[in-house]
């Protein structure tokens, strides 16, 4: 009889492979079919400046729905790292999306993915470099607050350092916290908006509640070029 012991670090590595082949094979992801939607979402991002922070990777982002009371939420596209809970040196990353991960909390229990609880292949994908289109379908005449969450590791500054002013480290490297966006979505003829900066997270705490000082946020605020929703008009 033998032990089969567990290379973590290989499996870390090996399956987001094995991910990515059985959703490929599994059919398109839903947020990247555009058959039978009515709505686009385009997101645009600047990788000159997410390069210029201490790891030089994209950064993770979580696209969301909630109607207007905020009691209903539908998670659209999160990036896969997070989505997959593939992380480097560490089970979870509560301060790489910490809104999107309270609201995912009352969207299914148990909000926090993780390696052994990852998002469902159809709503998560690898962080594209420049640009991204997220397909949707919502109910002809309704209308919901949509919400975007970017957050670049180690885009350190004077304001959000990797050292607290106590010594202790940033524990998950996150410099700048994470940047909320938001708008309106309609499902009627003709609607199209573009999201407006409306807040940040903390740079070491989880966070349920969006702050809306953004003093001593500086790069991260230039990540994004634009997110824009448009209502496809289907032809009969």
């Amino acid at each position: 009889m033998f032990k089969l012991k567990a290379n973590y670090g290989f499996l870390a590595v090996i399956l987001p492979f094995i991910w990515a082949w059985g959703s490929e094979n599994n059919g398109i992801p839903l947020w990247s079919n555009p058959e039978g939607a009515n709505t686009l979402f385009e997101i645009q991002l600047n990788p000159e400046i997410y390069r210029l922070s201490n790891f030089g990777e994209p950064p993770q982002m979580a696209l969301w729905l909630e109607n207007m009371d905020g009691s209903e939420i539908k998670t659209l596209w999160v990036s896969s790292r997070l989505a997959r809970g593939v992380w480097v040196g560490k089970v979870v990353c509560p301060t790489a999306l910490p809104y999107w991960i309270s609201r995912r909390g009352i969207e299914k229990e148990g909000g926090q993915p993780s390696f052994l609880k990852p998002l469902p292949d159809g709503i998560t994908g690898a962080t594209p470099k420049a640009e991204l289109k997220v397909y949707t379908s919502l109910e002809p005449g309704s209308t919901w607050r949509y919400f975007f969450e970017l957050n670049v590791s180690g885009d350190y500054n004077n304001a959000f350092r990797a050292s607290q002013s106590n010594g202790s480290p940033d524990p998950d490297g996150n410099g700048q916290p994470s940047l909320v966006y938001a708008g309106i979505a309609q499902a009627v003829a003709g609607w199209t908006d573009t999201a407006r900066v409306v807040g940040r997270t903390e740079q070491i705490l989880e966070t349920p509640d969006i702050i809306f000082d953004l003093n001593g946020m500086t790069t991260s605020k230039r990540v994004l070029r634009a997110i824009t929703v448009t209502f496809i008009e289907k032809k009969e």
